[in-house]
């Protein structure tokens, strides 16, 4: 349940010098300027200095560690590191997504990978909250799946975002910017807010979405008997209950006078200061710096896992040709170059450089992972030798699962490979897309794929329930949500005995 453990436990709850300027380019400085930390639920990259890095790992840690001790999995590791990038510049940002909005930072849960980056160009404060929101959601999405109401998912990851961090405490709820737009602006009527998506309608309304949102979950989790009463409401609501006629008895009040209750209690705004235990998980940290390719590529390199738009492609591709030339051996540079030809240039020359990198080192999981989705690629443009080229693939991604068999991305490909066959899926990959989809199930294309692979065994019930957490998922667009809603209400009439019959949905989408 999404707040299990709350009222048991009684809780509620300088930057690295610039590139250097110049002709000479910056990634040709002896020993690159990224550093590398990593932590039981990070793996951090970071632009910065090793203090500030150092310190901003251990601030992400104990997030991590707040919200396990207050959904009571603290005896859970998380199921893979998260990566984050930090960096001293926004410019940095818009190398992994050119031409996104102006952000200080993003989280992306795609098929590639699954990451955060953040800017602390304007300062450290607003670039730890943007992680801290985005983490939220990935926390709850591994930890407490379900179809909670927009207003929740969003109000939620808005409580936790401002949390900070001294020496000896943890503050939490203490304020948030939401405050000033409250008190300035005209308020949405909350029956418009309750029952609508995140991102939906003009500035205005998103604006007031979001505030609104936040502070009526800081109200309702600041009293004992509020929470309680929250948690039913997120449960009925996750069940199919209407988020807006639910709320009135959830808050204790009318909806014609939760404004003018809201108003009042944020002028005495309660936060909380808690003790912060010492986290013997990140005493003894050691850093390293990665090598000088690192500035020329590793933001790049996470453009690509991102998916390029085709006008971008060639530029890019161009761009990585170039760079990674200076790099001959690197092995950031080569994987890096061999992702770009692989999906966007030479096919043939990004396999050459697999087969190199695997041939220097067996063990390189990544590298045998993109070899497989190579050979997968090379199948669909080969049809006459698709089999060869599928069986090769296999081969490749079985390698890479017993070198790490918890990365979804290779049980989700090795899955993928068996797809055209009459048995698909077999209990085998079956169970290989449903680990897949538990160790990320932030990615809707993991979670789609097990999807599929339940309704063509006909067990329609666990697919309705897989399908439900992406209804409110805050980065999808509004065709994705319907297309899924869709998917969801196909779910569940074929749950009809007289409906449900024969070996499943064989056109169904993999995700």
């Amino acid at each position: 349940m999404m707040f299990a453990g709350v009222p048991r436990r009684g809780v509620f709850l300088g930057v690295a010098a610039p590139l250097l300027a110049g002709a000479r380019p910056a990634w040709a400085q002896p020993g690159g300027s990224w550093l590398r930390v990593t932590t039981p639920s990070f793996d951090i990259r970071g632009r910065v200095d090793a203090k500030t890095l150092l310190r901003l790992a251990r601030e992400v840690e104990d997030f991590d560690r707040l919200l396990r001790s207050l959904h009571d999995v603290s005896g859970q590791a998380p199921a893979r590191p998260l990566p984050l990038y930090i960096t001293p510049s926004e410019s940095d940002v818009r190398r992994v997504r050119p031409n996104g909005p102006r952000v200080t930072g993003f989280y992306s849960a795609g098929v590639g990978d699954v990451f955060a980056i953040l800017s602390i160009d304007g300062g450290e404060d607003r670039g730890r909250a943007v992680l801290f929101h985005e983490y939220t959601h990935h926390f709850m999405l591994q930890n407490a799946p379900a179809a909670y109401p927009a207003w929740l998912v969003e109000g939620y990851a808005d409580y936790f975002a401002p949390t900070r961090f001294t020496p000896d405490a943890v503050e939490v709820g203490v304020t948030s910017h939401r405050i000033a737009w409250l008190r300035g602006a005209v308020w949405s009527p909350f029956q418009d807010i309750l029952g609508r998506r995140a991102l939906t309608g003009k500035q205005q309304d998103i604006a007031a979405f979001y505030a609104q949102s936040w502070l009526l979950t800081h109200y309702m989790m600041s009293d004992p008997a509020r929470l309680a009463r929250l948690i039913r409401y997120a449960s009925a609501v996750a069940t199919g209950g209407d988020p807006v006629a639910l709320m009135p008895e959830a808050a204790g009040v009318p909806l014609a006078e939760l404004e003018r209750v809201l108003k009042r209690y944020m002028q005495a705004l309660p936060g909380r200061r808690l003790p912060r235990p010492a986290n013997a998980s990140t005493r003894d940290l050691a850093i390293t710096r990665l090598p000088p390719s690192a500035d020329a590529l590793i933001l790049e390199n996470q453009r690509l896992k991102m998916g390029v738009p085709a006008s971008e492609r060639a530029a890019l591709l161009a761009q990585i040709r170039d760079r990674a030339a200076r790099f001959p051996g690197d092995r950031l540079a080569e994987l890096t170059l061999a992702r770009a030809e692989n999906d966007y240039g030479d096919r043939t020359k990004a396999q050459a450089l697999l087969r190199g990198r695997i041939a220097a080192d067996p063990t390189d999981v990544e590298a045998l992972q993109l070899l497989g989705w190579s050979c997968m690629l090379q199948a669909r443009a080969e049809p006459a030798a698709a089999a060869r080229w599928l069986g090769e693939a296999r081969e490749h991604l079985a390698a890479a699962f017993k070198l790490d068999p918890d990365n979804p991305l290779v049980l989700y490909d090795y899955a993928l490979t068996r797809r055209g066959e009459l048995s698909y899926p077999s209990d085998n990959i079956l169970n290989v897309l449903l680990k897949a989809q538990a160790i990320a199930p932030q990615v809707s294309a993991f979670r789609l794929g097990a999807v599929d692979g339940l309704v063509r065994r006909d067990r329609f019930d666990e697919a309705a329930v897989l399908l439900q957490p992406l209804f409110n998922n805050p980065h999808a667009s509004p065709e994705q949500v319907q297309a899924w809603r869709k998917q969801f209400d196909d779910v569940v009439a074929r749950r009809k005995p007289a409906a449900t019959s024969g070996g499943g949905d064989k056109d169904a989408s993999d995700g």
